[in-house]
């Protein structure tokens, strides 16, 4: 029951206990005054009775006393049964019981044969009438007095009901609130508490942003410097091993025809085609180190998202796929171009473009990591990219018609590509939720990657000793 409901539920408990209260009152009341009313009546009749009866009274007598028109008082013969006057009793058989008087008579002392009977219908049924028309005075006053308690409860608690509103907005995120108590004192503390709640809220939610993005951009630059460490020295060890390989490959390839000039025995020959083996060996494994490597490298850094503008750098990631899964049907859709696109399609002026670069990076990653998912864990036959700038946040869906997660899944508890994605959208601020994309298709319900993230202005320039970093991953690409 609302709070309104159960006030006007006490208004009229009230009343109704006031009712019940004033009705007691009244019947107690009535019954002194019925009672009252029925030994006057027998006293006065019995004046009037001993005046006017003799000892031998007439029926014509009894007539002439019941003809005085004296209320309540009827005179009959002392041998004859009374006879209740029910013409005149206009009130309910249950509230005559409840007054609970009944007929009272008196014998004349002087024995004349007459008895003088009180009955108290006529006044119960006065009693009846007064205390009617009193109960509907009372049920017209106690409904206006709730239709009023009504209108002042809603007005009073109408600011409940903004303060519920702003609630729900504090819950969603927007703390820009103006919550209005309409002169309530109680009602404006609570107001203005709940306004610096927001305001707090949308400072801590700040500072946890800039401390997400700082975090992001410290991973972003520490992957970075990995990237040019495994580029430098493991590029150079690599180099140096297929020197010497390569070296060694050439001696090996000189030494039996020295040994059949100078005589060797035929044990030389067969150890030297060995160490040839060898180090072809080692040049080929060399060769699986360097792509290896490479595919490190555009893990830590991907090359595309410093080289091209986002729209451009998801087409080509896109694009990239197309040309290899060209059974599958793509299409990649940036707004606010509001057009779906194709994987060739033009995306220059997309918005995305003036993301900051964590943002940007973020953005790719998603893509990339969600693209790789859906290919690596189901068999769809068409994949949908949608990326949109919507004034202050970007939304990232990827959407297949796969077989869909299985029953149970939990993508918390994912590989480390869906947890690396959470822990980086939460740190900036967003959110990101993995399910089934609803639709209905042979293979499946399929699987929806749906992310939202805060904009940040742009990040200055990087750093000259960061600098280097990128030069290198383009060197790399």
């Amino acid at each position: 029951m609302s709070l309104k409901m159960r006030i006007l539920a006490l208004i009229g408990l009230f009343l109704l206990l006031m009712a019940a209260a004033g009705g007691a009152v009244l019947v107690a009341n009535a019954r002194d005054a019925v009672q009252a009313e029925m030994a006057s009546a027998l006293e006065l009749g019995s004046a009037i009775g001993r005046r006017m009866v003799g000892r031998d009274a007439a029926a014509a007598d009894l007539e002439t006393l019941n003809g005085l028109g004296l209320r309540h008082l009827r005179f009959i013969p002392d041998d004859a049964a009374p006879e209740p006057v029910t013409e005149l009793q206009h009130a309910p058989d249950w509230f005559a019981a409840l007054i609970a008087v009944e007929p009272q008579e008196l014998r004349l002392a002087d024995g004349g044969g007459l008895r003088i009977v009180a009955e108290p219908w006529d006044e119960i049924a006065e009693v009846w009438e007064d205390m009617s028309d009193l109960a509907a005075a009372m049920l017209a006053v106690g409904f206006l007095l709730l239709t009023a308690a009504y209108l002042a409860v809603g007005r009073a608690l109408a600011p409940l009901a903004r303060f519920e509103a702003g609630l729900e907005r504090l819950r969603a995120g927007r703390y820009n609130l103006s919550l209005d108590a309409g002169g309530v004192p109680e009602l404006d503390r609570l107001g203005s508490g709940i306004a610096a709640l927001a305001e707090g809220l949308a400072a801590a939610e700040r500072e946890n942003r800039r401390v997400g993005q700082r975090i992001v951009a410290a991973q972003d630059a520490e992957r970075r410097e990995i990237a040019r460490d495994v580029h430098d020295e493991l590029g150079a060890a690599l180099f140096a091993i297929k020197v010497d390989a390569g070296r060694i490959l050439r001696l090996t390839g000189r030494a039996p025809d020295a040994a059949s000039r100078e005589g060797a025995s035929p044990d030389m020959a067969e150890t030297a085609g060995e160490v040839a083996g060898r180090a072809r060996t080692i040049l080929d494994t060399a060769a699986e180190v360097h792509r290896l490597s490479r595919r490190i490298l555009v893990r830590l850094r991907p090359a595309l998202p410093d080289q091209l503008p986002l729209s451009e750098a998801l087409t080509e990631l896109v694009g990239d796929w197309a040309r290899r899964k060209p059974e599958v049907e793509w299409t990649l859709s940036m707004e606010p171009q509001d057009t779906a696109q194709d994987a060739g399609a033009d995306t220059d002026g997309c918005d995305l473009d003036g993301c900051d670069e964590v943002l940007r990076l973020t953005v790719y990653r998603l893509v990339q990591e969600s693209l790789v998912n859906a290919l690596r864990h189901a068999t769809p036959t068409a994949v949908a990219v949608r990326v949109a700038a919507l004034g202050d946040r970007v939304e990232i869906a990827v959407t297949d018609d796969g077989p869909g997660l299985p029953g149970g899944h939990d993508p918390a508890r994912s590989g480390f590509g869906i947890s690396g994605m959470m822990e980086r959208v939460q740190a900036l601020g967003g959110c990101l939720t993995i399910g089934d994309a609803g639709g209905s298709s042979s293979n499946g319900g399929g699987t929806r990657v749906s992310a939202r993230l805060p904009r940040h202005t742009p990040s200055p320039a990087p750093s000259p000793a960061t600098a280097p970093a990128a030069a290198t991953l383009e060197r790399t690409a």
